[in-house]
């Protein structure tokens, strides 16, 4: 009599899931939807929830761009090093995973031109820098982390410029918190990727490096608060929000850097960097009062559901 096997096949879904990080994809929507809202406080323009919509898919579709990019290029060295990965244990073929690249990433620049040509032009411009980022940037050291850094600083333009249309200032005072908000998602993003550099645990490096998405947040969340008020335009709630997310996102960088660093291994240390993400843009929407209170929460929500994916989805 043949025994039963109880080991089943990853499905097909699953696999996508995989494929694109499943849990990572839960930190971006907050980007151009902290963009938008802090454009919105820092003008005269109005509220519209289809340019709104149209901008955070594309930016969903051109991120799942890049994930799978990363993926095809890398292919050859996830043969040797991740052989469980979607893409070399053929769970995914490479012509299916080059045609539904294509496809997002035309699907994102319409999305975006539904947003305005101003969206349109910043979002060819990023899927230029995912291109280049993966076409060999993220291998040379500063380079690829800057690169990582702007793809998450034009991700947060997209929803900026689909409120501000253009012409665009570029000099107005007015535009001071959403350069700090751009600053602060480009350089805390840029330190994680400079820690995620060394990926094993014998390769952990306690340089000053470590710290580095502490002190991009040390230097640039503070500055919302500032401009915000100079220009009168912080209401008592919305203030109160941004300061208590703006020092719990601080206090988990600075634990991160320090004491939970020397604790964990670093892929555990980058998971944690990434989910205080979320953090950040919840600070930067709750910065906007109103409706940015409510997608705040949200955010901080999605922190939790992002380490219960994440044991889901990464756990060896």
């Amino acid at each position: 009599m043949n025994e039963l096997t109880t080991e089943q096949p990853i499905a097909p879904l699953e696999s996508w899931l995989r494929l694109l990080r499943i849990p990572n994809l839960l930190t971006v929507p907050g980007d151009p939807i902290a963009g938008y809202l802090l454009a919105l406080i820092c003008s005269t323009a109005e509220f519209s929830l289809p340019a709104l919509t149209a901008t955070v898919m594309a930016s969903l579709c051109l991120y799942c761009f890049g994930l799978i990019l990363n993926d095809l290029v890398d292919l050859k060295v996830d043969l040797r090093e991740r052989p469980e990965r979607p893409l070399p244990s053929g769970q995914i073929t490479v012509n299916a995973a080059r045609g539904v690249a294509v496809a997002l990433a035309f699907t994102g620049l319409n999305l975006a031109l539904f947003a305005g040509v101003p969206v349109l032009c910043a979002a060819a411009v990023l899927a230029l820098l995912i291109m280049l980022y993966n076409a060999g940037a993220k291998r040379l050291p500063v380079v690829g982390a800057a690169a990582m850094g702007l793809c998450r600083g034009g991700s947060f333009l997209l929803g900026a410029l689909a409120a501000l249309g253009a012409p665009v200032d570029l000099f107005s005072t007015d535009l001071i918190p959403l350069l700090f908000g751009f600053a602060a998602v480009t350089l805390s993003l840029f330190g994680v990727s400079v820690v995620a550099r060394g990926e094993m645990e014998q390769e952990k490096s306690f340089g000053p490096q470590r710290w580095l998405p502490f002190i991009a947040l040390l230097l640039t969340l503070p500055g919302v608060v500032v401009a915000l008020s100079w220009l009168e335009l912080f209401g008592q709630i919305a203030a109160v929000a941004y300061v208590f997310l703006m020092v719990m996102t601080l206090m988990r960088a600075w634990l991160l850097g320090g004491l939970m660093y020397r604790a964990q291994s670093v892929p555990l240390t980058v998971g944690g960097h990434i989910r205080n993400h979320l953090m950040t843009q919840a600070a930067l929407c709750a910065a906007s009062g109103g409706i940015g209170l409510a997608v705040a929460g949200a955010l901080v929500l999605a922190s939790q559901l992002f380490g219960t994916l994440s044991r889901r989805f990464y756990s060896s």
